[in-house]
């Protein structure tokens, strides 16, 4: 899906974003995202910068923090649809959501109330930072099973898969796609998850692209976003 290329100081020059961001929490006052409209318009304008043209509106869903329904994020999705073409903005707006891999996942998986995205019918998910969770697998099965697509959220900042790569190559195996954040491929050789980010690109793993962003907080980072890191607008 992406070309890969080697610098002269052997580093990757990571892929572009493309037109599409799989993964953003534009939606305003449902997670931790954007508190107010005027939030998820400026978010937008930044997206619109980076010549993104549609948007995945992925929200947290988690049982005891943020039980965001399909419905409602449908409605906060048209509202913000509206809100954008009112301004002359246009940037598309697509429903998803971010699940956290918890057992009221697994009961929405077999009850069949999930919100999918694109043709693959991708549901994004996502696992604690640390350590992997003992249902992972039971969700994977499930979620194909359904005639989804497992698509795991950002994948280069998990731990226990920086910690032990073949298991990323076992998740692969057993159907998961991974979703990288595009600013992740900016982060310094230092660090473990920029590290991650590279690994899996040059070894094949990536599927999508996003951007994870939760916030624009001026209009003078929506001027900058294109020549600049966006890390303080990400969590």
């Amino acid at each position: 899906m992406f070309s890969l290329f080697i610098r002269r100081d052997g580093l990757i020059e990571p892929p572009q974003i493309g037109e599409t961001d799989h993964h953003c929490h534009i939606l305003c006052g449902i997670d931790d995202g954007p508190a107010t409209m005027e939030g998820s318009v400026n978010i937008a304008k930044i997206l619109l910068s980076m010549g993104i043209k549609t948007v995945t509106a992925t929200p947290h869903i988690i049982s005891d923090l943020y039980p965001n329904t399909p419905a409602g994020i449908r409605q906060s999705v048209e509202e913000l649809q509206n809100e954008l073409i009112e301004k002359n903005l246009p940037l598309k707006v697509v429903a998803g959501a971010e699940y956290y891999a918890e057992q009221s996942f697994l009961e929405s998986i077999e009850q069949n109330a999930l919100l999918s995205f694109g043709d693959e019918k991708y549901v994004l998910f996502e696992c604690p930072v640390e350590t992997e969770p003992m249902i992972l697998e039971s969700i994977i099965f499930q979620l194909k099973s359904n005639g989804y697509t497992p698509l795991l959220a950002h994948a280069e900042r998990y731990h226990f898969l920086q910690r032990d790569f073949k298991l990323a190559a076992h998740l692969k195996n057993l159907g998961v796609h991974f979703q990288v954040n595009h600013p992740s491929f900016l982060l310094p050789k230092t660090t473990h998850t920029g590290e991650m980010a590279r690994k899996l690109y040059i070894k094949g793993f990536v599927n999508v692209l996003g951007t994870d962003m939760h916030r624009a907080t001026s209009a003078k980072e929506i001027k900058l976003a294109p020549k600049r890191s966006l890390f303080n607008l990400f969590n």
